[in-house]
């Protein structure tokens, strides 16, 4: 046997097997099936004089009956599939010609959430805790830290890395790290597979700007009102002094 044509697909997607069958001579049969523990299990096919049953629901055969289709594949669609082909004019001596074929499904996580939390003092932060979350992806994989100058294991150490319970054989990930504020701000992201979460500030030592006094209409009024008074009483005072010089 020659080496089995291997096929990738994703979970979720789409995969398509072909058999190279000739295109000018008509099939008797064709059909693919997969071996699982060593026993064949039929997945889809044609016959040229009956239809084929017990086809397994999310594949489908195309119009020329040379090609699979699986939907919605799982990480248990992974594995050894053969197929078998005969032409009508075959001698009936002759068996089936046989083709292996390999495929192989993966899942990649999902580009990871970041958020931040710190502990304040006096408006300026202590420390921050960053968290970065990923979901649907295979297990045993880790959340990778993107951290400038990551050799100042003092400004930052990992406190936790989680793995949730399989899912439909698949995975959630996080990883929380700690970072101590006495250094400077730093940018920080995290990558798990080809994704990379998006770029956050940490220990940022910038204190917020007062906010804008807002004046209400009280205020306004009760200021206005203090004006005139004020007025009032120098006008008066002035007037008073100018009716004792003029007794005078």
């Amino acid at each position: 046997h020659s080496r089995p044509t291997v096929y990738h697909g994703l979970v979720g997607g789409n995969v398509t097997f072909y058999c190279p069958v000739a295109q000018e001579s008509p099939l008797q049969f064709l059909y693919f099936q997969k071996v699982v523990n060593g026993e064949p299990i039929f997945c889809n096919g044609y016959h040229f004089s009956k239809p084929l049953k017990n086809q397994l629901p999310n594949t489908e055969m195309d119009q020329n009956h040379k090609r699979m289709h699986i939907s919605r594949l799982n990480l248990s669609d992974s594995g050894q599939y053969q197929c078998f082909y005969k032409y009508i004019d075959a001698p009936v001596s002759e068996g089936p010609v046989e083709i292996q074929m390999y495929l192989n499904v993966t899942a990649f996580f999902s580009k990871p959430e970041i958020t931040v939390k710190c502990k304040e003092e006096s408006g300026i932060p202590s420390e921050c805790n960053v968290t970065c979350r990923s979901h649907n992806g295979l297990p045993g994989k880790q959340m990778k830290w993107n951290v400038p100058g990551n050799n100042n294991r003092e400004m930052w150490k990992i406190v936790l890395n989680d793995e949730s319970p399989p899912r439909e054989e698949l995975v959630s990930i996080s990883s929380t790290a700690n970072f101590n504020c006495s250094v400077d701000e730093v940018k920080v992201s995290c990558s798990v597979d080809r994704f990379t979460s998006e770029t956050v500030s940490v220990c940022s030592s910038k204190v917020p700007p007062d906010p804008p006094y807002e004046f209400s209409i009280p205020v306004i009024a009760a200021t206005v009102i203090c004006s005139f008074l004020a007025i009032g009483l120098i006008f008066f005072w002035w007037r008073m002094n100018r009716t004792t010089g003029t007794d005078k």
